[in-house]
Formats: C-alpha cells, structure tokens, sequence
C-alpha cells in the first residue's frame, strides 16, 4: 500500500497501518490521521492540487483495505480552495471509497457549496465509488456527534468523541 508518512510531504513510501497506534500521513499541507477503530479525520489546509485530492484518496483506499468501511471527521476550517484538478480527481480513479459517512465541520457557505457540489456529481457520475451520506455541522464536537449518532443508529460504534 502507497502513504505518505508525517514530515515526507509529496514523497510516496511502503507504511503498514498495523504498526503505529494513531498512523497520520500528510499530503502537502493537509493531514490525514486514523483514530481506532474505524474514524478517520482529516485536516485541509489551504489550497488543495489534483496530486494532493490523489494521494488523499489513494490514503482513503489503503486504510479501507487494512479497516475495511469507515467514517471521516473532515476539518475544512482551513480550506480555501479546490483546484479544478482536484475536484475531478475527487471523481475518478475507479475504487469505490471505503466510506460510510462524512461529516464536515468548520466550511463556509462557498466551501460547502463546492464540497456539495463534488459530492452531487460523483453520486451522478459513478454512485457505486461514492456510496457514502455527507453532511456538514459547525464544530468538530458536533460533528464527532452527529458521527456517533449515525453509527448507533446503522448499528455500529466509530471511535469515541
């Protein structure tokens, strides 16, 4: 499996999840860290490139595959933008992402509007990869509840908030 490790943004290297506790990568400078058992929360920050929005969701892939489905706690407060590029290649690559739900704290009305946007056409493009409920909550509180509420209520526990 490909991930990009703390401190070696931009470079790709071999990284079993087994073998740290609380594994996190960071892609240019966003980061991507998987609390046990099944959440993962990510951190964007900035601009976000179509390599970025790639390795992000080449990361999303390998932890699915050593997880299996999970949900995403998804820190926008920092974004400022989607490149075009990465929003197509939020789009394509084929695999269907291993997610159930995410749930987006701290994201403007226009970061929203974008991330909905991303969102309403994969559904429309290729519902089998984006099999997954978005929704969005002001803080990450409420979004580690509403995330908690979701996994009770499909019949699963995602990790604590």
């Amino acid at each position: 499996m490909l991930l990009c490790p703390p401190g070696a943004a931009g470079s790709i290297i071999r990284m079993d999840l087994i073998d740290s506790s609380m594994p996190s990568w960071v892609v240019g400078r966003h980061v991507v860290r998987l609390e046990r058992p099944d959440l993962v929360s990510v951190a964007f920050r900035g601009a976000t490139s179509a390599a970025e929005a790639e390795q992000i969701r080449d990361v999303y892939i390998a932890i699915g595959k050593q997880v299996g489905k999970f949900d995403i706690l998804f820190d926008a407060s920092d974004l400022v933008f989607l490149e075009a590029g990465a929003r197509a290649a939020w789009t394509r690559g084929g695999k269907v992402y291993p997610l159930r739900h995410v749930v987006c704290f701290g994201a403007s009305f226009p970061t929203r509007t974008v991330i909905m946007t991303v969102y309403r056409a994969g559904r429309l493009l290729v519902p089998s990869v984006f099999d997954f409920h978005i929704e969005f909550a002001a803080t990450e509180q409420e979004a580690r509840t509403r995330l908690a509420a979701l996994g009770s209520q499909a019949g699963y526990a995602c990790a604590s908030a």
